[in-house]
């Protein structure tokens, strides 16, 4: 195809010509030209100015200053300006791509007349194919869900075209760029951190650093887990668990990655360090994104510290009971492994229970009294009875008193990132005595 003028970019820099350029320019020949992609080891380098001397179907012989004798080399190497004017502008486009190569990771990956998905393919490329970056579309454009730069490319054997850049990992070569390219595809070490870590909800970190840890969300089946050898992919989620099977793990440029699901959209990740990334996935017809860490502290030890917590408040109320006893609401009875009866609470389910209920049921502290509350209360006490399901509950604000202890019921919209935030204007309150069964 016809080779259109390189584009400057994005990169803002400015080439002096040296006086070399200009001295090549007189004298008979067929022109002015450009290295774009000098031969390995050979004495032109990529953006030396040549003079064509002559040339046969496939190969060119040229002059260039510094360069003793004439040197005979593949016509697709070079760019043929005409003038020095042009060969000029040429020169100060081509200067910021002098080492920039790329390598395709897809097979038949097109390119294509123009910067435009719609335009004629003129190219398929192979798999790990490398080729030399000629240009730079101007700003990062958006495929579908993909978003990068249309970039300009020249391949080994002669073809030129625009390649989008989410499947074309660009990289600097001043030495051998197929022995580089080579190394980067081998030496990986985020896809490492992607296939070896257990990767954990951002919300995780925030828990334990705030110290409100919530059980239901945080436990070890939570997270996101990339098997390379059985070549699976798990999301598991409060409320979602996902199963994949993927064909590769595909790099698409710096730190990010496609894996290339068997049935269904592929799944994105974009790694910021080997400690942190971005997912991207298929849920109800949605692309979704959820940030994972690489969390630091054993996640065993963090549990049990919480479950300690939680079971020392228990025990504060078991010793100061364990029997709780209102005039008007009835009796409640504790009992290892933390759990409840409740009888005669009369019409206070009507009140703050969720459904009809025996009675029975587990006693859980997940929540505590946020700022405005700590220096009213001493705690939150939830009751999870039998015939609630996953994630219901019932919860009261309490505050011990002498032989007894004051319940404030605390509605669910009042409870923030596991604390409770306020209260109704005029709440539920329920005394309760201490007493002996």
């Amino acid at each position: 195809m016809k080779r259109s003028p390189l584009t400057l970019g994005s990169f803002g820099c400015i080439v002096v010509l040296t006086a070399g350029l200009l001295a090549c320019g007189g004298g008979g020949g067929q022109g002015n030209g450009l290295v774009l992609w000098a031969p390995q080891d050979g004495a032109l380098k990529n953006g030396d100015p040549v003079r064509v001397v002559r040339k046969s179907e496939t190969t060119s012989v040229v002059r260039s200053p510094g360069v003793k004798g004439t040197v005979e080399l593949e016509s697709w190497r070079l760019r043929e300006v005409g003038s020095r004017e042009k060969a000029a502008a040429e020169a100060s486009s081509y200067a910021p791509y002098l080492s920039t190569f790329a390598y395709a990771l897809r097979d038949g990956l097109p390119l294509r007349e123009e910067p435009d998905q719609e335009a004629r393919r003129v190219y398929k490329l192979r798999e790990g194919q490398v080729v030399k970056v000629l240009a730079r579309g101007e700003s990062k454009v958006q495929i579908a869900s993909y978003e990068d730069y249309w970039y300009r490319v020249l391949t080994e054997d002669g073809s030129e075209g625009w390649c989008f850049g989410y499947f074309l990992p660009v990289f600097q070569s001043a030495g051998d760029p197929l022995a580089e390219a080579a190394a980067l595809k081998a030496q990986d070490p985020l896809l490492d951190a992607l296939t070896s870590t257990q990767w954990r909800p951002e919300y995780f970190q925030e828990m334990a650093d705030s110290g409100r840890i919530d059980l239901e969300r945080f436990n070890p089946e939570v997270g996101f887990f990339v098997d390379a050898e059985r070549k699976v992919a798990q999301l598991v989620l409060p409320g979602f668990r996902q199963s994949w099977d993927f064909r590769s793990i595909e790099s698409v440029g710096p730190s990010r990655y496609v894996l290339a699901v068997l049935a269904g959209p592929e799944l994105r990740v974009t790694l910021s360090g080997p400690d942190r990334l971005v997912l991207t996935y298929p849920r109800k017809e949605q692309q979704l994104a959820q940030v994972f860490i690489d969390f630091p502290e054993d996640l065993g030890e963090v549990i049990q510290k919480e479950q300690e917590r939680r079971q020392a408040l228990f025990q504060d109320f078991a010793r100061r009971g364990p029997a709780m006893t209102s005039s008007a609401y009835g009796r409640i009875l504790l009992g290892e492994p933390m759990r409840f009866s409740w009888e005669g609470f009369g019409r206070l389910g009507d009140q703050v229970f969720l459904r009809a209920v025996r009675g029975e049921g587990t006693v859980d502290f997940p929540f505590k009294p946020g700022r405005e509350l700590a220096a009213r209360f001493d705690g939150v006490i939830t009751f999870r009875f039998s015939e609630y399901g996953p994630g219901q509950s019932t919860s009261f604000l309490y505050k011990f008193d002498g032989a007894g202890v004051r319940f404030v019921f605390l509605r669910p919209q009042y409870v923030e990132d596991g604390e409770a935030v306020g209260l109704d204007a005029s709440p539920v309150v329920v005394y309760f005595s201490f007493g002996k069964p």
